[in-house]
């Protein structure tokens, strides 16, 4: 799984949900911490974010599988969208 791919998937989607709840999209790039910076977005979105990424990139995640939380390193520190793409891939890579 390429990390630029699952990047690209990532920004989508947040565009998406900026662009849903009235938010401006082109605030979404790859440096902004979306937990902080993003208007449309929290973290009871995070499953969803996760599973539709996911089917973005071709991975099947069963349903009722326990999901991690990409959107903070090991930690528990926010991250960037660029380090939630990279840890998405450490996180998930191995079901592709």
């Amino acid at each position: 799984m390429k990390e630029s791919v699952v990047l690209d998937c990532l920004l989508e989607i947040h565009r998406e949900i900026e662009s849903d709840v009235g938010e401006d999209p082109t605030k979404v790039a790859a440096d902004v911490q979306p937990l902080d910076a993003l208007g449309g977005f929290d973290s009871p979105l995070i499953p969803n974010v996760i599973r539709g990424l996911a089917r973005k990139v071709g991975i099947s995640l069963p349903k009722g599988k326990r999901l991690l939380n990409p959107y903070v390193d090991s930690d528990r520190k926010k991250l960037n969208l660029r380090g939630v793409a990279r840890r998405f891939c450490e996180l998930y890579g191995k079901e592709a």
